[in-house]
């Protein structure tokens, strides 16, 4: 019983700590993430979780989990009020982790500078020491994801004097014909990149 006691704790932990990481999180991603199994036992611990006060969730046209106050604190970390505003941006961006096989080293919003240049992807991982920058196109103006290119392109040549590769820009975007913008001006700046 003891046992069982302390593995259900190390899960509903570890469901912390990724929620932490991910900010809202649906139940299929913390599914997937956490490796809970099939529907119904995902549903249960997290249903769990709820009713212990660890989790809170809100309804969109699914139900959206976050971090309640109590969680943060039994994961020793300062409670953040969230913007609910971000949810479809933030969801966005953990099918995009999912997909890419959930990177070690995934690190949100990490501003980088170089010269008197100033950037914040929306996620910042390596693969085999190459730097992948992440840009979530959710209803973002096409001219600010122009300007976006323009600097890229500049850290682009900038991260090369000095690690020898060109990182990859990654965007994902649920337009095709965003899509097809994005890919025609990455391609004519000179951007190693990727859409999905």
């Amino acid at each position: 019983m003891m046992i069982q006691q302390v593995k259900k704790q190390q899960r509903h932990e570890q469901i912390l700590l990724s929620l932490d990481n991910l900010t809202y999180a649906t139940q299929q991603q913390l599914q997937v993430i956490n490796k809970l199994g099939g529907d119904r036992n995902a549903h249960r611990i997290l249903h769990d979780m709820e009713k212990d006060k660890i989790i809170s969730s809100i309804r969109t046209e699914r139900k959206i989990y976050f971090l309640s106050r109590q969680g943060s604190e039994q994961i020793g970390i300062d409670h953040i009020e969230l913007k609910k505003a971000e949810i479809p941006h933030v969801l966005m961006r953990n099918d995009l982790y999912i997909k890419l096989g959930m990177p070690a080293d995934w690190k949100k919003e990490q501003p980088i500078k170089w010269g008197d240049h100033r950037l914040i992807p929306d996620v910042t991982y390596r693969v085999n020491n190459e730097y992948h920058f992440v840009e979530i196109d959710y209803r973002q103006q096409m001219r600010t994801n122009y300007e976006k290119i323009e600097k890229y392109t500049s850290l682009s040549k900038a991260i090369f004097n000095t690690y020898k590769h060109h990182p990859t820009l990654i965007w994902y975007t649920l337009s095709d014909v965003r899509n097809g913008k994005l890919k025609e001006a990455c391609t004519k700046a000179g951007v190693k990149f990727s859409i999905y």
